[in-house]
C-alpha cells in the first residue's frame, strides 16, 4: 500500500473514530457513576459535584440529540437566591433543557414516582433529590409540597415544577394547577415562569435533524406579590401570561 494511500485512510478514518468516541467514551463515565448512588438510602444534603455532573450529563445528551437551545429573559432572574421555577410541559426533554439553559443555578424538580423507574436516570434523579409527587394521594402530594419548602428555606437549591402536571401532546397549555405555587409563597422565594417550544420534536428529528428549542422567561413573581394576591390569581396570571406568549410566538 502506498504511503499516499495510508495518508488518505488516515484522514478519512479521523472523524470516524473521533466521532463515534464523542458517542461511545461519555457512557463509559456516566454509567458507572451513576451506579455509586442507592434507590433505598435517603439523601439529605445536596452534593454540588454531583449536580454539576448531572447537568453535563443533560448538556451532552442534548448536544448529542442535535439541540439547539435559544434563550431569552434569563436577565430577569434575580441574582443569588434560589426560586420556583414553573414551565408549560411539552417533553421528557424539558427538563434537561431547564438544566441546561439556567444553570449554574441547580433544579430540583419534581416528578411523577414512573420517571424514578427509568433505568440510569432513575440514579441521577435520586441524588439531585428530585422529589416524587403523587398526584391522586393528597397526602402524599402536601408532603411533596413541604419537602420542597423545605429544600428552599435551606438553601438547598431551586425547585422545578411543571404546574400543568403532565405533558401536553398538541401544544395547548393544560389548566394550571394553583396549589404548586404555595411552595415560592411558603418559601418566600421568587417564581419564575418559563416557556418552553420545540422539546416535543426531538425524538422525533434525531438523528438527521437538528431540532430548534425556545426557552423563554417570560415573568418573574416577586413572593411578596404571591402573598398579597394569592396562589389562585398568580396561578391564573402566569397561565394567561404563558398562552398570549405561545400565541404570539406561532405568529411569528
Amino acid at each position: 500500500m502506498s504511503i499516499l494511500l495510508k495518508i488518505l485512510l488516515i484522514v478519512i478514518s479521523c472523524p470516524v473514530v473521533l466521532f463515534l468516541g464523542y458517542i461511545i467514551l461519555p457512557w463509559f463515565f456516566y454509567f458507572p457513576y451513576c451506579l455509586l448512588f442507592s434507590m433505598k438510602k435517603e439523601y439529605t444534603t445536596p452534593s454540588a459535584v454531583h449536580n454539576k455532573i448531572m447537568v453535563s450529563w443533560y448538556d451532552y445528551f442534548c448536544h448529542f440529540s442535535r439541540v439547539k437551545i435559544h434563550v431569552s429573559g434569563l436577565e430577569k432572574i434575580p441574582e443569588n437566591t434560589h426560586y420556583l421555577f414553573i414551565s408549560n410541559h411539552r417533553s421528557r426533554f424539558d427538563n434537561m433543557v431547564h438544566s441546561v439553559a439556567l444553570r449554574p443555578e441547580f433544579i430540583s424538580f419534581i416528578s411523577k414516582p414512573e420517571n424514578f423507574k427509568i433505568p440510569f436516570a432513575r440514579r441521577y434523579m435520586k441524588r439531585a433529590m428530585y422529589i416524587p409527587i403523587e398526584r391522586d394521594n393528597p397526602r402524599l402530594a402536601m408532603k411533596a409540597i413541604l419537602t420542597s419548602i423545605d429544600y428552599l428555606q435551606k438553601g438547598f437549591f431551586s425547585i422545578g415544577v411543571f404546574p400543568e402536571g403532565t405533558r401536553s401532546k398538541d401544544g395547548n397549555l393544560g389548566e394550571y394547577k394553583p396549589g404548586c405555587l404555595k411552595i415560592a409563597e411558603k418559601a418566600g422565594v421568587p417564581l419564575v415562569v418559563g416557556v418552553t417550544q420545540g422539546t416535543q420534536m426531538i425524538h422525533k428529528n434525531w438523528p438527521f435533524k437538528r431540532s430548534d428549542v425556545y426557552f423563554d422567561i417570560i415573568d418573574v413573581i416577586p413572593p411578596e406579590r404571591l402573598k398579597s394576591e394569592g396562589t389562585v390569581a398568580i396561578s391564573d396570571y402566569v397561565s394567561n401570561l404563558t398562552k398570549k406568549h405561545l400565541i404570539e410566538c406561532k405568529k411569528d
